[in-house]
């Protein structure tokens, strides 16, 4: 019963919060370039990954096998 409660409250707090931020273009625009820069440092950690992992492979085919 706790747990549903719980559940309940958390919808009705994201339902007002996001009516909040559409009713100010301010919070918005706030929110907007917060997404952005998640999303720029989440492509900057893909990419590091990746070249990592394309130098782990290359100096794996190298290496004789013992």
């Amino acid at each position: 019963m706790r747990k549903t409660a719980v559940l309940i409250a958390g919808i009705a707090i994201g339902v007002y919060l996001a009516r909040q931020i559409d009713a100010n273009p301010e919070a918005k625009k706030t929110l907007d370039d917060a997404g952005e820069k998640i999303r720029t440092f989440a492509n900057a950690v893909s990419e590091g990954y990746r070249e990592q992992e394309a130098k782990a492979s290359k100096s794996s085919k190298t290496k004789p096998a013992r």
